[in-house]
């Protein structure tokens, strides 16, 4: 893959009148457009390729086996010049082989990214793979599960953005594409209905944040091309503002994740539905603004995801939605309860409220309006309760500058922090509070000078300081401490940690990191996923990278662009010849052309057969450009 150290422009949908909520794609995104009308994928595939191609994205195009008639129809919207990107070298075409699906089965998704590294995709490029119904096998959920994981996986290693049309897609496939919410970048569907032509984001990452059930009606242009507008409801010939669902009205309409309820939903008053995902509660909910959602938190729940949800939910629903959250197997941390509320929870339902006290705090929120902002930075709140991941001890130095950091960043939310300084009580020392205790939780923190010991508890409520400290030492506070004091207020810990800071500059303080060293949580480096380093055997020598090796083509035809010569590798270096691109013409009979196999893949049991024929395609009246694979040299 070529490597680049410029941060890669993000592709875009283009569409006239998309607010960058729904217009922008992520960087190593992997997004689904189910086309329920085929026909009208096109003038969107040509305006998001034109304007990716404009801002100098590269952009590959993955075709079925005859692309005369979409390429035909993309460049007649006269805002797309396929042959000139292809001469300028910012756009390639590849068409996949026969039997393209039971390929895909045999080899797995894995044999297609490398088959993609084979043809040199740059990293940072946008791939546009139309009717790719055939990628994923959606009638097995199983199996279109690993086949997304490892897509998304490898477009985030290379910052590659993916776009799959899917235009076969039937009723029978929706619950696996429910199932697939959680590990897509994005969904979106574009289909006629009885308003006309709609574009509807079922849940849709971007730069700008993060989106579900929004949809909009698509105008068509005098060049074919669509502009984007809000939706109305059309009746007797006029248009009117969407009705407002009266949240009074009729049964109440209940979404829960937790299969425990299912029992009890079947005699509890009002429309119960079990939802299996958090996206597919998202999706399942849109456009009605007084569902109530009950979303579950267990041990396997990430709190992002989780936040993701709760603020997404409230945005497109709107203020009369009834959000909660029901613990089970695993309790949200104070910090964590303080930020789910801020984002747009009513409701966080403790993990040992018997559920038939559900109905009650349901019934509690009937007639609520939610009047919190939530038009908050998401990351900085998300940031906010998301701790240093030390806990126990730490030197004095490290200390404060670690009970800064925290400090800093509870501040967006108000999260309630103490500081505890105090003398050991007469039968302690400081060496026994700091060896003996039970601190484990991510943000506590204990550190020690010559007389104090410090004990920072991290959205720690006054009220409960005392018996944490209690479950902490081992002891009560009396029996642990002498002239103790609490610090409960920043500015006042700001200036302990200052004094303290002090004594650590001027005097040698004592230093028990040896003995009790602070706890880290393993944290993955998304940037230590793919590196060009040499890697380390188990002994910890170092391995030289293995050289590459030239993989006959399982999936794909030739391209119909010239091709970048692969990276060289250290050691041995492995070139390949570097097919030159023949010069577009303009007559309608040509001779066919010949692809030869590689040379040197004689020692390769080979899966295929190569195409040693290709029939001369032509992209609507003009002739293709194509190229041909030179031989590989030994």
């Amino acid at each position: 893959m070529q490597q680049t150290n410029i941060a890669p422009l993000n592709a875009r949908l283009g569409l006239p009148g998309l607010p960058d909520l729904t217009d922008n794609l992520v960087v190593g995104g992997l997004y689904l457009l189910i086309a329920e009308t085929a026909s009208a994928r096109f003038p969107l595939l040509a305006t998001s390729l034109a304007d990716g191609l404009d801002r100098g994205v590269n952009c590959r195009l993955l075709l079925q086996q005859n692309p005369e008639t979409l390429v035909d129809r993309l460049q007649s919207f006269g805002n797309l010049h396929i042959l000139q990107s292809i001469h300028d070298g910012l756009l390639q075409l590849f068409t996949i082989q026969d039997e393209f699906s039971k390929k895909m089965f045999r080899h797995g998704a894995d044999a297609f990214v490398k088959e993609l590294e084979h043809f040199v995709f740059p990293d940072g490029c946008f791939v546009v793979f139309d009717q790719a119904d055939d990628l994923l096998a959606l009638h097995d959920v199983l199996i279109s599960l690993d086949q997304v994981e490892v897509l998304k996986k490898w477009a985030q290693v290379h910052n590659i953005t993916f776009l799959l049309v899917l235009t076969r897609t039937t009723d029978a496939h929706a619950s696996t594409i429910n199932a697939l919410m959680d590990n897509l970048t994005g969904i979106a569907r574009l289909g006629a209905t009885r308003n006309g032509l709609e574009l509807t984001f079922d849940y849709w990452q971007s730069y700008e944040g993060t989106t579900a059930g929004r949809s909009f009606s698509l105008k068509q242009l005098p060049t074919g091309l669509y502009e984007a507008g809000n939706i109305q409801v059309f009746s007797s010939g006029e248009s009117v503002e969407p009705a407002f669902e009266n949240v009074e009205a009729g049964d109440a309409q209940i979404f829960y994740m937790d299969p425990g309820l299912d029992s009890f939903s079947k005699q509890a008053q009002g429309e119960w539905r079990r939802v299996d995902t958090l996206v597919g509660m998202m999706h399942a909910t849109r456009n009605i603004r007084s569902a109530t959602c009950i979303l579950l938190f267990d041990k396997g729940v990430q709190l992002r995801q989780l936040a993701e949800t709760v603020h997404t939910l409230r945005q497109s629903l709107g203020r009369y939605a009834r959000i909660v959250v029901q613990e089970k197997d695993a309790s949200l941390r104070y910090q964590n309860e303080a930020l789910l509320l801020k984002l747009g929870l009513n409701l966080v339902i403790n993990r040992d409220v018997p559920l038939s006290r559900l109905p009650l705090l349901l019934e509690s929120l009937k007639g609520q309006i939610f009047s919190r902002d939530v038009d908050i930075n998401f990351e900085a709140a998300l940031a906010s309760v998301l701790p240093t991941q030390l806990h126990g001890y730490l030197s004095p130095t490290r200390f404060v500058r670690e009970v800064i950091l925290i400090l800093d960043r509870a501040e967006t939310l108000n999260v309630p922090c103490v500081l505890i300084i105090g003398q050991p009580a007469e039968n302690l020392t400081l060496h026994d509070l700091v060896i003996n205790n039970h601190i484990s939780r991510s943000g506590d923190l204990i550190t020690v000078d010559t007389q104090d010991s410090f004990v920072f508890l991290n959205a720690c409520p006054q009220t409960a300081v005392l018996s944490t400290i209690e479950r902490l030492i081992g002891m009560t506070v009396d029996e642990a401490f002498s002239n103790v004091r609490f610090v409960v207020t920043q500015e006042e810990i700001h200036a302990e940690l200052a004094a303290l800071s002090r004594s650590a500059s001027t005097e040698l303080l004592p230093d028990y990191t040896s003995e009790s060293s602070a706890t880290i949580e393993p944290v993955i480096d998304a940037g230590s996923v793919h590196s060009g380093l040499s890697s380390q055997d188990a002994s910890g020598h170092a391995v030289a990278p293995k050289a590459s090796v030239i993989v006959k083509p399982k999936l794909f035809s030739e391209s119909f662009a010239k091709h970048a010569v692969l990276p060289q590798v250290r050691g041995n270096p492995v070139t390949i010849n570097s097919p030159q691109l023949k010069k577009p013409t303009l007559q309608k009979d040509t001779s066919l052309k010949m692809v030869s196999a590689p040379a040197g893949l004689d020692s390769v049991e080979p899966l295929f057969d190569y195409d040693v024929v290709s029939s001369a395609a032509a992209f609507g009246k003009n002739e293709a450009p194509r190229a041909t694979r030179a031989a590989q040299k030994k």
